[in-house]
């Protein structure tokens, strides 16, 4: 399993605030203060076609994102596609408590990553199974009649 802030962060931005907000209440809520409050902007995609083609703006998308620092001075990030901004608190908050150096905190935490990604993992394969059960093929044999 990937331990890396990246991958946490990842997974909390990904996964559904409901699932996020049902291990939420098996915790207990860290004290904390805001250092950006949750707001909803937006951001620029950019995309390239092939890797040595210059990028280009494809499109905008809705984001919220917010900033905590709980009592053990750690600090939480978090960017969530979309205008949650509760998903971008409790997001925020887990980073944080993922930072923590005691294992009472992050162990739990990590329980919770594992969770989330396991759902995650189920829903990928579900949307992949739908999709290529509707696949289709075309192929041209020849040219002409």
């Amino acid at each position: 399993m990937n331990r890396s802030r990246e991958a946490w962060m990842t997974t909390f931005a990904k996964a559904p605030l409901a699932e996020i907000e049902c291990h939420w209440a098996t915790i207990s809520p860290p004290k904390f203060e805001w250092v950006r409050r949750p707001e909803v902007g937006m951001i620029m995609l950019r995309g390239r076609i092939a890797k040595g083609d210059a990028p280009f703006n494809v499109g905008e998308a809705t984001i919220a994102r917010c900033t905590v620092q709980i009592e053990s001075g750690e600090i939480g990030v978090a960017y969530v596609l979309g205008r949650s901004k509760r998903h971008a608190a409790l997001a925020a908050l887990l980073d944080a408590l993922m930072q923590q150096e005691t294992l009472n905190g992050a162990a739990t935490v990590t329980s919770i990553v594992d969770a989330l990604n396991e759902r995650i993992r189920e829903t990928e394969t579900r949307v992949k199974r739908e999709t290529y059960s509707s696949k289709v093929d075309f192929f041209m044999y020849g040219q002409g009649g």
